[in-house]
């Protein structure tokens, strides 16, 4: 049983016949690889030959297996080495950024690709599926293949994708830059403050409620919310309100005794804020304190 498929290309002759001959020493394929120049392109001739009777008998099914195995190498070029290509054409089409900016961006919108917007289990094996599919559809119609053709015309589903990863990136991008902005402004407006205490310790309970104390274990919350009205509290947000009354506060040295496993962006941001004014307590008699007083109000 003979059958033959050409797949023209510019840019990737190189990687496609590098997978194709992994793949015939893996499979056993009998698979024949011709590389003929026309110009700036190359014709890539797979000739297949299996003069096996079981070959004969199952021509169609046998010749569909042989596609599927073209179909994987052509997407493997495509995942490997269009895909990064393209990836920072869009990024650098899209936006002005520096050299270092448009490949952290690339950089993570190719994370994405490989291991999943939202961290999705599988989904660098699902997406080559899908590309290897929309190959095949092509291998069906025609045993002429184009990669640069299929990439420019066929490939709607597949670049969508890529796209898609692309624009996730930039907007964490953008929104990495705007707090890190936000961060430089507070850290200038504590640096310019007067302390008003010297040390700050922060009790959270298990509960996610703080407490404020001085050095000497005395509770100051109201002390220093006393310009916000608690009642309503849920206008501004109360892990905002904790940032706003260390800030007003702005005490040379805090010490957290945190009981809490959320408000874990709230804490980054304090740390960020304050830096090395900031230390963790890993127990000390305030933090059973905080777990008493908790438990008496419950």
């Amino acid at each position: 049983m003979k059958h033959s498929v050409q797949l023209g290309t510019q840019d990737y002759r190189e990687s496609i016949c590098e997978c194709l001959r992994e793949l015939r020493e893996q499979e056993q394929l009998p698979l024949q690889v011709v590389e003929l120049r026309q110009g700036k392109r190359w014709l890539i001739q797979c000739k297949f030959d299996d003069p096996s009777s079981e070959a004969t008998e199952n021509g169609d099914i046998v010749q569909r297996i042989h596609r599927y195995y073209l179909a994987n190498a052509l997407a493997e070029t495509i995942l490997h080495h269009w895909e990064k290509k393209h990836v920072r054409q869009i990024i650098q089409k899209k936006d002005p950024l520096s050299e270092g900016d448009w490949q952290a961006v690339s950089d993570k919108a190719l994370e994405y690709l490989n291991n999943g917007l939202g961290q999705v289990r599988g989904y660098s094996v699902n997406r080559k599926t899908s590309l290897v599919t929309q190959i095949l559809s092509c291998l069906d119609q025609s045993s002429i293949f184009d990669i640069e053709g299929f990439l420019c015309f066929r490939a709607q589903e597949y670049k969508s994708q890529v796209n898609k990863a692309v624009e996730y990136a930039l907007d964490e991008y953008v929104i990495d830059k705007e707090y890190m902005e936000f961060i430089l402004l507070l850290k200038h407006f504590v640096d310019s403050q007067k302390p008003q205490l010297e040390w700050l310790h922060v009790g959270m309970t298990p509960q996610g409620k703080f407490h404020l104390y001085n050095n000497e274990g005395v509770e100051v919350t109201h002390q220093f919310l006393e310009d916000y009205q608690l009642d309503n509290v849920h206008e501004l947000g109360y892990e905002d309100l904790l940032v706003s009354a260390l800030i007003s506060v702005a005490p040379r040295q805090i010490t957290l005794h945190i009981g809490y496993e959320g408000f874990k962006d709230t804490l980054k941001t304090i740390r960020s804020v304050f830096g090395d004014r900031v230390h963790d307590c890993q127990g000390c008699p305030l933090c059973e304190k905080i777990l008493t007083n908790e438990r008496l109000l419950l």
